[in-house]
């Protein structure tokens, strides 16, 4: 018999499973982690995350890439490397290397269907002095990863995002990339989408080319509900749409879908998510601008100042330190231009490092750095004792630097970053309204990322969003849970802080890493670490679910991402896209597909249309399981 409806606040789930229900249950077998009256709690040692602080480049890629049935995490340490962690039944093995140096946007699938899962990885183009192409990689099913080369046929540039559309509804997966021209280039973009044919990238075509040069990420969805792929490209002074004509080709149509809101400035990433449950996708758009300017934030509680500098001169106020000596930690720097120097005498001196330029420690003496050399050119980062426990701290770099120094005690002028507020807008009738305010949504400070999930399995798709955060304070990541499609709040205690400070939050994934149903989560923070949180409602606060995954459609071989899956279930509808995340330079090939449905005890039934039009129907489908289509 099936339940009424889909509860937004569910009372006590009752002990008495409804025959044919799977109520959610605590998996006992896992590693134990704290004790905590939050909704998620950090884990040690599920996923062995170093605690190194480091430089990333976008969010976690949560992907089965051995195809074993349990979703592996790949992170990427901006400069050094891109790891693949495999989920072993709920715990993940020590990192293995998938490739080393300067690694951008990721993108995972099965773009030639031959069973492996393929890997592209967009590459850094040294500042826009060494221009480069996205390197390609598969992975067998015992986990063997082969580098196969680089697309050498592809417009070398400064690589950024990597998305996979099925651009003309043939079954294959064709290939977008984005990028940043290389120097004295006359077109400041590289947003090319390359036509899969037979397994290959060929004959590329030219997006719509935003504006603004910075515009170099890239979000796929669909915005009118016809069943093709749109590309959203974002991050600068505006966006552009681009609605795929499912044959090829695309057509600009920026104006009539978004209209005013085209001008939005500085969205850093888009999170799909059918918030009220209609059957279009609206999107969560985080904005803040890239760091490219002058920071610094002082905490007084902990006597923390941090700050930041971007490629020119900086000087801030005189610090009174308390304590014999002057300690600065986690200084990072993109590359070094220039030294670290002490006092009048420009002493030359080297950071304690854990890694290259990873986390930078240094403890100076009041006699090691008398002094300050006035007049004369500053380059790199400048030390120097002034007397009775002041310090002066300033230079010039042709990068990247930050630091946090401690025990200051007086008030030194900060520099923060504006209120840059995120957007919900909703989809009505193909095009978007702003209902950021009227949902409930108060966020003011800037974000920069977001994932999309039914953490309590109400039926109703809430969201996990990452701060930009004050480098002064350790990043808190947010929960904002949905009521019922008709409004937002935040969860007090999400219990996703994170513990460095001298970070800015980068970026928030979703995962149920030991299938119990719950969701969970990996997120992390530039220059600092990648956290697993798991997701420890009781089952008294749960509602049913249902995981669905999809492969590969049974004639054609088309491959899931694009997938949409739809599910109807005691008088209500839900709608997801097989690869959607809040992650606009990767793309995931995340076929677990996780719908909540409140206390309903049947699915009525579940549709999934593949990209090139085939469609498979399953009905009556009981709960508290995963359905494999």
């Amino acid at each position: 018999m099936h339940k009424v409806k889909m509860n937004t606040w569910l009372l006590a789930i009752s002990s008495m499973a409804v025959v044919g229900c799977a109520a959610v249950s605590d998996n006992s077998s896992q590693p134990p982690v704290a004790k905590s009256s939050s909704m998620f709690v950090k884990t040690d040692g599920v996923i062995p995350f170093d605690d190194k602080y480091r430089r990333k480049w976008g969010a976690a890629v949560v992907s089965d890439v051995d195809q074993n049935g349990w979703e592996d995490v790949i992170t990427t340490q901006h400069g050094t490397n891109a790891l693949i962690y495999w989920n072993e039944g709920g715990t993940f093995s020590e990192p293995v290397v998938l490739i080393k140096g300067d690694t951008h946007g990721l993108g995972v699938s099965d773009y030639n269907g031959d069973g492996k899962v393929d890997i592209v990885v967009a590459q850094g183009g040294g500042d826009g002095g060494n221009p480069r192409q996205p390197a390609y990689f598969t992975v067998s099913k015992d986990r063997t990863i082969e580098r196969l080369g680089t697309f050498n046929h592809f417009r070398p540039g400064r690589g950024r995002s990597i998305k996979f559309i099925d651009a003309n509804s043939d079954a294959a997966l064709d290939l977008l990339v984005t990028g940043y021209a290389p120097k004295k280039a006359k077109k400041l973009t590289t947003n090319q989408l390359y036509g899969n044919v037979g397994g290959e990238f060929h004959d590329p075509i030219t997006l719509s080319i935003p504006h603004d040069a910075l515009s170099m990420k890239a979000f796929t969805t669909d915005v009118n509900n016809d069943g093709k792929i749109d590309v959203i490209a974002h991050s600068g002074r505006d966006l552009t749409l681009s609605v795929s004509n499912g044959d090829g080709t695309f057509t600009d149509s920026t104006e009539a879908v978004f209209g005013e809101l085209a001008q939005l400035k500085f969205v850093n990433s888009i999170t799909e998510v059918d918030y009220d449950n209609d059957g279009d996708f609206d999107l969560f758009l985080n904005r803040s601008p890239f760091q490219f300017e002058e920071e610094a934030y002082y905490n007084s509680e902990t006597r923390d100042f941090a700050f930041f500098a971007f490629r020119d001169k900086f000087m801030f106020d005189n610090l009174t330190i308390e304590g014999d000596n002057l300690v600065i930690e986690n200084i990072q720097e993109t590359w070094a231009t220039y030294d670290i120097q002490l006092g009048q005498a420009r002493k030359v001196i080297e950071a304690t490092r854990t890694e290259n330029y990873t986390d930078g420690k240094l403890i100076i003496k009041p006699e090691e750095a008398k002094g300050w050399p006035e007049g004369e050119e500053l380059k790199g980062m400048h030390i120097g004792y002034l007397g009775n426990g002041e310090w002066r701290v300033g230079g010039y770099v042709k990068s990247r630097l930050s630091a946090v120094i401690k025990n200051v005690t007086s008030q030194p002028k900060e520099l923060k970053r504006k209120p840059l507020p995120p957007k919900l807008l909703e989809n009505q009738n193909g095009k978007f309204v702003d209902v950021t305010k009227s949902l409930g949504i108060n966020i003011t400070e800037q974000t920069t990322n977001a994932a999309a999930g039914d953490f309590n399995n109400d039926g109703f798709v809430d969201l996990a969003i990452t701060p930009y955060g004050n480098m002064a304070h350790n990043v808190a990541h947010m929960v904002f849970m949905n009521k019922g499609g008709k409004r937002f709040e935040q969860h007090i205690d999400a219990g996703l802080d994170s513990e460095e400070v001298g970070a800015t939050g980068v970026g928030i994934t979703t995962i149920d890493y030991d299938q119990d149903g719950r969701l969970d989560l990996v997120f992390g923070n530039e220059r600092g670490r990648w956290y697993l949180a798991k997701n420890q409602l009781p089952a008294s606060k749960l509602g049913q679910y249902i995981v669905i995954t999809v492969a590969a459609s049974p004639k054609s071989n088309a491959q899931p991402i694009g997938a949409r899956v739809d599910i109807s279930a005691c008088g209500f509808k839900q709608s997801q896209l097989v690869g959607a995340s809040g992650e606009s330079f990767h793309h995931m090939l995340k076929t677990r597909l996780h719908f909540g449905l409140g206390d309903c005890d049947v699915i009525d039934n579940i549709n999934v249309t593949w990209s090139n039009g085939e469609t498979k129907t399953l009905t009556n489908v009981k709960v508290g399981q995963t359905v494999a289509l």
